[in-house]
């Protein structure tokens, strides 16, 4: 009986396991759910839902950067570390908004914040063009 009830009890944390990767967005859905309204679905800012903004177009930061994706500095930028006067007006700062309340500024909440973000900045990188 212990053997079965150890079964079980692994069955179900794989269960939670994957569960809670499946509900975890990731860097596609959250751009799509929270960037793509300024910054368009493909990055470029065409077919964006809010026309009054005016943010730059994404998929030009490798060749504004000589080539290289400015990874760090994009992180940045959508946590908020970073904003330019434009942005401090438009763009929401990431990195508090994904902060859980009562638990702003500690080192789950900011790993948690991490976990949401970076993922976020890989899929940007994948809008670049060559």
């Amino acid at each position: 009986m212990h053997r079965l009830a150890k079964l079980a009890v692994i069955g179900l944390l794989i269960l939670a396991t994957e569960s809670s990767a499946f509900c975890r967005p990731d860097g596609k859905s959250d751009y799509m759910q929270m960037c793509a309204q300024c910054h368009g679905p493909t990055g470029t800012g065409e077919g964006r839902a809010l026309t009054e903004a005016h943010p730059p177009d994404l998929t030009l930061l490798s060749r504004e950067n000589g080539g290289t994706f400015p990874f760090e500095h994009v992180y940045r930028i959508v946590d908020g570390r970073e904003m330019t006067e434009t942005h401090r007006r438009a763009m929401p700062f990431w990195g508090k908004v994904f902060q859980k309340p009562g638990k702003e500024n500690t080192p789950e909440s900011d790993a948690e914040v991490k976990e949401r973000i970076l993922p976020l900045v890989e899929y940007i990188r994948t809008l670049q063009r060559k």
